[in-house]
């Protein structure tokens, strides 16, 4: 790829300049976008928990290109640390998820103003006369009240970034190196580069991105204009994520269990990638699931899912899938599962983690300086985290645990999509679990510090990549990955991400602020599915059922059996798998099967879709066939599918000026 790796300097303002650019008209094009068109043709993450970045595949193909055409080969450097950047802003900034916090914040001013505001501190959000504003324009911006606000937040958003990548360096020798995890969604944005430069057909490549530009765009005009024809129909029984439900018309509708069934065969191009072992473990639970749930049926359990058709069987009251008794699948995947992964993945991997801390007391080598390195900015970050949420009135204990409780269940969740390229646990996860532990019984009377605890860990500290949080542990994983595959130095990578991660959020808040009150957010296409117009402290109240505090609400009942057998379970399959060679079934399979957004999407079956293609092609042509074709394709598919999004939303944010 032209230069050396370790031979080519950081470009410094090449990255900076690119950085800024990336997340100030990210932001730009997304204020630009309609609520259908924000969630699912934006630059960033995507449909739902598939969480698909379209930002580095257009960052790369650009650069290559424009190599080119001046006639010079770009470095591998070059690639890795703009794939870094773009992955960063993806997850950070500019994604509609990203669009929840501080906007809901603000919006509390006017939402409830006689309530939840009076627990958010001025440098939080403005006062109320400044924060509506925002929402029909000022003449000029009010930029006194607007600083401590965007400072505040560019702290604690570049604080959790800089702890989140650091935990991912102490353990990315370990996910890399060792273990080989794929990260199917960083091996396709590298599958460019490998197309660019190597002299093979591209026919397999191109063929899938030709399938994958096709599908989607299809899916952005049936969605965008009534006129076009629903050729797959999408307009029938079908969510805007591409998952569809049958109806009481259809004789399948007595499964109980057969609530959603995917139509998006991105997903399947995705976990075409992942392990067989896990393909065939999700399958195996997957046969359980429908089994086990018609049993219970039939023993009196989930009666009222046969009167809610598609999500209500999944999502709606106390007996639904996720929450009714008697599994209670959520609880057992997404709280205890997530809890079990990470402490048995701690367990087994106990001798790394004992290396990587003697590592700190003695003269290191090139490769444990880097964990060094991420071991001392951990801990600056994390006092920096606590220090900024006990300012805004959450209390000790509770500084001190969020940052450690937001590791857990993103960490687990990122293992999960690091082998699937599906985030099964960590969409949704409801990770307020454990706060029962600090509030065993909840408030009579809310105050800031069970508010604003219940909010920011709802929200950007268990829900989503996208938000921030989580996506920052993601894009570092991911970043690692990219070098990796290029032959670039890792530490050259950390130094690239710190920028990134302390850049993002100070160029994000002051981007969308300057445009907010400048127009009026509602004037502007994504402002009904923004948190300016839509309440998010609903978790902060026990009694809503999404909040996430109150499994019991949920649940309809005890839940805390169901966390202990989650965590069993995991530490059963993690320790066979790890133990016995020969041992089928893993623990990813199980999350992937059971998580909250796999039974809402149903995913399944992709799953059995890619297990097959994958099998086919390993069994008829070997590895060299799957390298050759199989991988090729597929990627080719992600391709073409991400084109196909940027396309979509460059339409959608025309029609703001060129209605059509």
């Amino acid at each position: 790829m032209g230069h050396e790796s370790g031979v080519e300097k950081i470009p410094w303002v090449l990255i900076t300049v690119a950085t800024v650019l990336m997340v100030s008209l990210g932001i730009v094009w997304n204020t630009l976008l309609p609520s259908i068109s924000l969630i699912f043709f934006n630059p960033g993450s995507v449909n739902c928990a598939e969480e698909f970045a379209s930002l580095p595949y257009l960052v790369i193909l650009v650069t290559i290109l424009a190599h080119r055409l001046i006639g010079r080969k770009v470095g591998s450097d070059t690639l890795a640390f703009l794939y870094t950047v773009s992955i960063f802003c993806s997850y950070m900034a500019v994604n509609h998820y990203a669009l929840r916090v501080p906007p809901g914040f603000m919006s509390q001013r006017w939402l409830n103003p006689d309530t939840w505001s009076r627990f958010i501190p001025e440098f939080m959000a403005p006062p109320r006369e400044v924060a509506e504003q925002i929402l029909y324009g000022t003449a000029s911006t009010p930029w006194n009240y607007l600083t401590p606000v965007i400072l505040y937040w560019w702290l604690l958003y570049s604080f959790f970034g800089v702890y989140m990548l650091s935990i991912a360096t102490i353990w990315q020798r370990e996910w890399i190196e060792v273990e080989q995890i794929p990260f199917p969604q960083t091996l396709a944005v590298y599958q460019l580069v490998e197309q660019a430069t190597q002299r093979r057909s591209k026919k397999p490549y191109l063929i899938g991105v030709a399938l994958g530009f096709a599908f989607q765009f299809i899916v952005f005009l049936i969605m965008i204009f009534p006129w076009f024809p629903d050729i797959y129909g999408w307009r029938v029984n079908t969510l805007c994520c591409g998952a569809g439900w049958i109806d009481e018309t259809s004789a399948l509708y007595s499964i109980v269990a057969l609530a959603m069934y995917s139509k998006n065969p991105s997903l399947a191009a995705l976990f075409y990638m992942a392990p067989l072992s896990t393909l065939f473990t999700s399958i195996i639970f997957d046969i359980f699931l429908f089994i086990a749930t018609q049993v219970a049926y039939y023993a009196g359990y989930y009666t009222g899912l046969m009167s809610m058709p598609g999500c209500g069987r999944v999502e709606c009251g106390p007996s639904c899938l996720r929450w009714g008794a008697p599994f209670k699948w959520v609880v057992v995947s997404q709280m205890g599962g997530g809890l079990g992964l990470v402490t048995m993945y701690l367990i087994l991997r106990r001798r790394y983690l004992i290396e990587a801390f003697r590592s700190l007391s003695k003269t290191a080598s090139a490769e444990q300086k880097i964990i060094r390195i991420g071991f001392i900015m951990t801990f600056i970050s994390f006092l920096g985290i606590v220090g900024l949420l006990s300012m805004a009135g959450i209390s000790a204990l509770n500084a001190v645990l969020m940052p450690i409780m937001t590791w857990v269940i993103f960490f687990a969740a990122v293992l999960v999509y690091g082998i699937t390229g599906y985030n099964a646990i960590g969409a949704g996860t409801y990770g307020l679990y454990w706060l029962r532990a600090v509030w065993p019984q909840l408030p009579e009377r809310a105050d800031a510090n069970y508010a604003l605890t219940c909010v920011l860990m709802r929200q950007p500290g268990s829900d989503g990549l996208g938000q921030g949080w989580g996506g920052s542990l993601a894009a570092a994983f991911a970043s690692y990955k990219f070098a990796k595959l290029s032959k670039v130095k890792a530490i050259k990578v950390y130094y690239v991400m710190l920028l990134a991660a302390l850049i993002i959020p100070l160029i994000q808040w002051t981007t969308l602020f300057a445009i907010g009150y400048s127009i009026g957010v509602t004037n502007l296409p994504f402002y009904q599915s923004s948190t300016f117009a839509r309440d998010i402290f609903y978790a902060a109240n026990p009694e809503n059922p999404w909040s996430g505090i109150a499994p019991e609400i949920m649940t309809g009942g005890p839940w805390i059996p169901h966390l202990i057998a989650g965590i069993v379970l995991i530490w059963i399959l993690s320790w066979l798998h790890a133990r016995f060679v020969a041992f089928p079934l893993d623990p990813y399979g199980f999350l992937l099967t059971f998580g909250a957004r796999s039974l809402s999407e149903g995913i399944w079956v992709m799953v059995i879709v890619a297990w097959v293609l994958k099998l086919l092609t390993l069994r008829i042509g070997g590895s060299r066939a799957y390298e050759e074709y199989g991988i090729p394709v597929a990627t080719g598919f992600l391709l073409g599918y991400a084109l196909a999004i940027l396309s979509g939303g460059i339409i959608s944010a025309v029609r703001f000026f060129i209605p059509f």
